[in-house]
């Protein structure tokens, strides 16, 4: 059942399908302002919506209310958790009677889902200062924990086949495409510090097991392919998905002085191994020792297979650092692909007298250099010009090129090139991890 179709009897004026977004016109100005669904709520553009010090789902603003309906709207924050008591139902419904001002009716234009803005994030990307407002009302569901604290996690590095460290002995986990979640004292936070409401139900089970100090790092997740899921969920004040949400550790901070055998052997105390965990909704990430370079290639392989984003590499005996260290590596998927050379450029330093990098021409018409992968016979003696070559690449830049591309060879038995077929994950390239 679709939670907004309906709040306590009162009907949306429209019903928005996850993802829709429309474009409303200004009732003072000339400005389009856009409105979107983002799960189990809607977020608007307009000034006053973006810059209220409150958790996303718990904003509505003057375009929501003429949109949706005021009694709709004030139903729907007052039904939100994360709602400051104070605030609720302060907003006195507009007054009907006529005036002499001037007013422009505003009006909702649809936009296909191609226009749209990304709106993969978790935490409002505009620049401001954390909230200060009071603690969220306290009642049976919802904890009364602060809306925001200072949250500092331990980030990682890009690990590159042909650059990077040998991972012989580094723990290999899965990348999970979740929702990266900070656990304190009750409650769960962004990596910028805001809180995600989720019913105390989710963690009573276990929370009284925790020294009172502890801290947590993990991965609010409800399966591959699945980010847009669980960030409906995350940031929804509702309760009633949250049980398709699994709580994946892999840290624990407030034990950073400790190597990290003894913080996962803590996890493991206390919410039991991968494969027999404690509790149903929170597991300890699986961590695999690594053998070499292939190990960590077939298992990127065979996770890619099963819809996988990729995986982790933590480097043995490693402390909790809270910045990005190269003690955490991300390893993302390699795609092969093939283009032609159009022009060769001279390297510097100890490749000064030979081929620095090629530059290649994509099937798609976009241009790349490529400077590593090549022994020291093929940069004295190059692929020519004309031909084509295999290439791989982990990512495609905003702009469409190849990043990371590292050469393969020349394929002997091709003439024109051919680029990869990207598989899509729901989850951006973030920095989560």
């Amino acid at each position: 059942m679709d939670i907004l179709a309906s709040i306590s009897g009162i009907k949306p004026k429209v019903l928005l399908d996850d993802g829709q977004e429309v474009k409303m016109s200004s009732m003072t100005t000339e400005n389009l302002w856009k409105i979107k669904r983002t799960g189990g709520h809607y977020i608007c553009s307009c000034p006053a919506w973006i810059y209220q010090k409150t958790p996303v789902d718990a904003r509505t603003c003057r375009h929501l209310k003429e949109l949706f309906g005021f009694n709709y709207e004030q139903i729907r924050i007052n039904n939100n958790p994360a709602v400051p008591a104070q605030t609720k139902a302060s907003t006195p419904a507009p007054d009907a009677t006529p005036t002499n001002k001037r007013k422009r009716v505003a009006r909702a234009i649809s936009v296909s889902e191609d226009d749209s803005d990304s709106d993969n994030d978790t935490d409002n990307k505009t620049p401001r200062k954390k909230a200060k407002h009071d603690a969220p009302n306290s009642s049976s569901s919802i904890s009364s924990a602060p809306s925001t604290i200072a949250v500092s996690v331990l980030l990682a590095q890009t690990w590159k086949e042909d650059k990077g460290c040998d991972p012989t002995g580094y723990w290999i986990s899965e990348k999970l495409d979740g929702v990266r979640a900070y656990y304190s004292k009750g409650a769960f936070y962004s990596r910028l510090g805001n809180r995600f409401y989720a019913p105390d139900s989710f963690s009573e089970d276990w929370k009284s097991k925790l020294p009172k100090n502890a801290t947590l790092d993990g991965e609010l997740f409800t399966g591959r392919n699945k980010f847009q899921d669980t960030v409906s969920i995350v940031r929804s004040g509702s309760s009633n998905r949250w049980p398709e949400v699994t709580y994946y550790v892999f840290d624990a901070p407030f034990l950073m002085n400790k190597q990290f055998e003894e913080r996962l052997a803590f996890l493991k105390s206390i919410f039991g191994e991968p494969d027999a965990p404690t509790y149903p909704n929170v597991r300890v990430v699986e961590h695999t020792k690594c053998k070499g370079k292939s190990h960590v290639l077939e298992m990127l392989e065979q996770l890619q297979n099963k819809g996988a984003e990729g995986l982790m590499l933590r480097q043995p005996k490693s402390m909790y650092e809270t910045r990005r260290s190269s003690t955490l590596l991300k390893v993302k998927t390699f795609y092969d692909a093939e283009a032609i050379v159009i022009a060769h450029h001279a390297g510097s330093g100890k490749n000064a007298n030979v081929t620095g990098a090629i530059e290649c021409r994509m099937e798609c018409g976009k241009t790349f250099k490529i400077g590593t992968g090549f022994t020291d016979a093929q940069r004295r003696k190059p692929p020519k010009i004309g031909c084509i070559v295999v290439y791989k690449f982990q990512e495609l830049s905003k702009a469409g090129h190849p990043r990371f591309p590292v050469f393969v060879g020349e394929a002997i038995d091709k003439t024109v090139p051919k680029d990869a077929v990207i598989r899509v994950l729901d989850a951006a390239d973030d920095d989560d991890e």
